[in-house]
């Protein structure tokens, strides 16, 4: 069954302000209403010209442990929480105005930009979204990381998207195991996901912020986790890390530009995976000259 869901814009602008992780510059980002087929759209009101770069997999630049958007113009850093918000809320067209390069890393999570679109609404538009359906495995990655994209089990149900990822780092890491499933919608994503918070271990804190990189960032903008566990903090949920993974999973998904039907399960993939499953996803959907046999099961080089 095909969607023919109408595109979504929001209904009213909304404020979210606070300072970049990596580089403590104070960010003020502003979400506002976009004409149909405008995609999500960021954009640099501090810089001559206000550049924009649309939020879509070829405009990504690969980049450890955060998702950067990048042209001749401009760059846009850490942009996956507000993607993951806007992904799940099945907002189509937004213009995000940056006050600065990196977004806001606020808690670690991406609740207030979920908040805020909870707040302003969503109002339908005139055309129809673009979407991708799963119908052929689409694997990416190797024996200890991967993702993959499955077809729904009923092809016949228009499910839409479902997560699932799968964290374990092994047994010496302090980071704990965990799997986290979700059939992916705004009330779900609201309650279940968009209240977890970025992780990192300890010792990984200091060799970044020996290296000069977030250095005003404390154990209370994030998780930091010692062997005894979080430094300073509690979790939210159990599952916390697994449940902030596949946050970002979402998010990383969203530069696919479409609506996804089927299954995605990641393992221990990051940004550099998540957003070369979008690439591929975008192509599916896109490209006359995309085959499905030709990347199935395709290995990261």
């Amino acid at each position: 069954m095909q969607s023919h869901r109408l595109q979504q814009t929001l209904a009213g602008s909304f404020h979210v302000a606070g300072y970049g992780y990596w580089s403590g510059i104070p960010v003020t980002v502003t979400l506002s209403p976009a004409a149909v087929n405008t995609g999500i759209c960021f954009r640099r009101s501090d810089l001559l010209g206000c550049p924009s770069i649309q939020a879509t997999a070829e405009h990504r630049h690969e980049t450890q442990l955060r998702t950067r958007l990048t042209s001749s113009d401009c760059s846009f850093d850490m942009i996956e929480h507000i993607m993951s918000a806007l992904h799940a809320a099945q907002i189509d067209n937004c213009i995000v105005d940056c006050s600065a390069q990196e977004m806001p890393g606020l808690d670690g999570s991406s609740l207030r930009f979920a908040l805020g679109i909870d707040q302003v609404g969503v109002v339908s538009q005139s055309a129809t979204v673009a979407d991708v359906r799963i119908t052929t495995p689409i694997r990416i990655g190797t024996d200890e990381q991967w993702i993959m994209a499955l077809p729904h089990v009923d092809q016949q149900l228009d499910s839409g998207l479902t997560c699932e990822y799968r964290l374990d780092f092994g047994p010496q890491s302090v980071i704990p195991k965990g799997d986290y499933c979700i059939a992916v919608n705004h009330t779900a994503y609201m309650q279940e996901v968009a209240p977890a918070r970025t992780f990192i271990t300890h010792h990984e804190a200091e060799i970044l912020q020996s290296q000069g990189l977030a250095k005003h960032v404390t154990h209370r903008d994030l998780l930091v986790f010692g062997s005894q566990g979080p430094v300073g903090n509690t979790l939210r949920f159990a599952d916390e890390c697994a449940r902030h993974k596949l946050l970002d999973l979402i998010g990383d998904l969203a530069l696919s530009g479409v609506q996804i039907h089927g299954r995605v399960i990641a393992c221990r993939s990051g940004h550099v995976l998540n957003g070369r499953m979008a690439l591929e996803l975008r192509k599916l959907a896109f490209s006359k000259a995309f085959t499905q046999e030709k990347y199935q099961f395709a290995k990261v080089a």
